[in-house]
């Protein structure tokens, strides 16, 4: 009988584990793909240019795109800034009071810089560009990207490789709102922006 109890509680032992593991593994899951696929920002006048942003997402990979162009349309293009993130991790749930009428829900989360790159999209772009040595550099080629990680230019200086990035996001049905910055800025960002050019809808 004794050892009857004992096979029993080791049985209830061994299925409340079981349980607990699933529980955590549907959680993990469901956070770390809510974000998975392309999201959109489309055509908006942006300066003296217009701009279309994107950002994919694909397991742990991260596409952040900036494209620039000279038409409202978005048709002619003149310019792309890319930048790609690997080791994408979501971690604690955010909630922002300020966004609608019952705030807004999403997560925190971390990723790592991984490449940095401008591409000039139209021949008077790259004659500019290496006239003005942009970026320090004076050898641009058309539609060829080159790496502008930790150089100063187009109004600010660009993530070196494998920086740590501390971020926080917004997901109201198939939009979202990220806000992100270095770890050298002090961790996560105090709040993310619910602007237009801030909410991309998914595709």
């Amino acid at each position: 009988m004794k050892n009857f109890y004992i096979i029993l509680i080791l049985f209830f032992s061994f299925t409340i584990y079981s349980c607990a593991k699933k529980s955590d593994s549907s959680s993990s899951s469901s956070t770390t793909t809510e974000v998975e696929g392309t999201w959109v920002v489309s055509c908006y006048a942006s300066g003296s240019k217009y701009l279309i942003k994107t950002i994919t997402v694909s397991g742990t990979s991260v596409v952040e795109k900036y494209e620039y162009h000279l038409d409202s349309s978005c048709a002619t293009d003149y310019d792309t800034w890319e930048t790609t993130y690997t080791s994408l991790a979501i971690g604690d749930e955010h909630t922002d009071d300020t966004y609608g009428s019952s705030g807004g829900t999403g997560h925190k989360f971390t990723m790592t810089v991984d490449t940095n790159t401008y591409t000039p999209l139209s021949a008077s772009n790259v004659t500019w560009s290496n006239d003005n040595s942009f970026c320090g550099e004076s050898d641009w080629v058309l539609n060829t990207p080159q790496s502008i990680a930790g150089k100063t230019c187009g109004g600010g200086t660009w993530w070196n490789l494998n920086i740590a990035i501390y971020g926080m996001y917004i997901l109201d049905g198939t939009k979202l709102m990220p806000s992100y910055q270095s770890s050298g800025s002090g961790s996560y960002p105090s709040s993310v922006s619910s602007a237009t050019s801030n909410t991309f809808n998914k595709q």
